[in-house]
């Protein structure tokens, strides 16, 4: 399961804490003390923040991510260029809100929990099946986004109308994330309420506490109806189960997708490792043809251990600018055999100026070379066909 938020309590004087989730942009990340939301701190670096004065002993912290849902990251428009770095903050922010609402809805459903009346908290366990069947709908078009987006990315560079077709379906997905927020929040809302209920129970069981020696034939009834009411939460942990599954699924289909436009990226070659541009952009894409030397350039993140560049080994990279982690480096792609079949050709050094044709044989040592018709010594030189291939077995 993704991770959206860091929680810690103060002790001492603390004032630097580490978060380890990702994030679009640093408006995203949000802080709160002791319930409430805080202001008074600072990026100490990507993924650290820092108070401006350390916060009361033993009070509690959180830190999390709440993604802007307004807009999409990127819009495109009728004749423009398609980046696939533009495509993938769209995917990614979709992702983002989609863990985040899931997230709040298994808060609500795990705070509806917490308060075990007489049975009447029916209402609560309706309103979580309720926040099941949103969340699936959720994942549901999370999924036809995704499709959505692959078709997109397969027809961009030939028609411009069907990508802004994709443009279109990618704010239809904000919108129905958008929408299901608003109904996770109702969730959350309608969680309290039955809270609150439950509470009144818990006074009313108190009340027939008092009651319950003069009324035995009504404690016999509250029985009955309370394991009722544990069948009934044991139906609710059931389906939340499935929810979250259904949350990973749909994670996984997006982790998928994202791969997908990677590898759909267009490289710009580069001769080799010296030509690697020494300012680069956020988001460049370069693919080095001979990889000589590639394991002592820097800065470089994610190569291979005990990878070794050769001229015929080419490698891809993208560079991540500031913002991103790693941020201001090279991070490694892939590599690939330049030419898969160099492996089986061999040279013969031409000297003599004599002519033979295609039929030769090789022997060992000091056995002779024969080549056709011309008979030629152990280990002498000889002229060959232009444009002949030869292959030593």
């Amino acid at each position: 399961m993704a991770v959206t938020e860091n929680t810690y309590t103060q002790s001492g004087s603390t004032t630097n804490y580490s978060f380890t989730f990702p994030y679009l942009k640093q408006s995203d990340v949000k802080v709160t003390v002791a319930g409430s939301a805080s202001t008074a701190w600072t990026f100490h670096n990507a993924t650290t923040v820092k108070f401006n004065t350390a916060p009361a002993n033993g009070s509690a912290i959180r830190i999390y991510r709440e993604t802007a849902d307004t807009n999409l990251s990127a819009t495109f428009y009728a004749g423009s260029a398609i980046k696939s770095q533009d495509l993938n903050d769209n995917f990614t922010q979709n992702l983002y809100v989609t863990q985040e609402v899931r997230d709040d809805s298994a808060l609500a459903l795990t705070n509806s929990r917490e308060h075990d009346g007489d049975g009447t908290y029916t209402t609560a366990i309706s309103q979580a099946n309720a926040a099941v069947s949103t969340a699936n709908t959720a994942s549901t078009n999370a999924s036809n986004a995704v499709s959505t987006a692959n078709t997109a990315s397969t027809n961009a560079s030939s028609a411009v109308s069907t990508a802004n077709t994709a443009s279109t379906n990618a704010t239809n997905a904000v919108n129905t994330a958008n929408a299901a927020t608003t109904t996770a929040n109702t969730a959350s809302t309608n969680a309290t309420n039955a809270v609150n209920t439950a509470n009144a129970a818990t006074t009313t069981a108190n009340t027939a506490s008092t009651n319950a020696s003069s009324a035995v034939s009504t404690a016999n009834t509250a029985s009955t109806n309370a394991t009722n009411a544990v069948s009934t939460a044991n139906t609710a942990s059931t389906n939340a189960t499935n929810a979250v599954n259904t949350a990973n699924s749909a994670s996984s289909t997006a982790t998928a997708a994202q791969t997908a436009v990677a590898a759909a990226v267009l490289y710009t070659p580069y001769a080799n490792v010296a030509a690697i541009p020494g300012s680069p952009s956020d988001g460049d894409y370069v693919e080095v043809q001979d990889s000589t030397g590639i394991e002592s350039f820097s800065p470089l993140a994610s190569m291979p251990a005990g990878f070794t560049g050769d001229d015929e080994l080419t490698v891809k990279l993208l560079y991540n600018g500031a913002g991103k982690s790693p941020a201001n480096t090279w991070v490694w792609q892939q590599y690939y055999a330049t030419d898969p079949e160099v492996r089986y050709r061999k040279k013969i050094i031409v000297e003599n100026k004599t002519t033979i044709d295609e039929n030769y044989t090789i022997g060992t040592n000091n056995n002779a070379f024969s080549v056709g018709p011309v008979t030629v010594a152990a280990n002498k030189t000889v002229t060959i066909p232009a444009n002949s291939l030869f292959l030593i077995h």
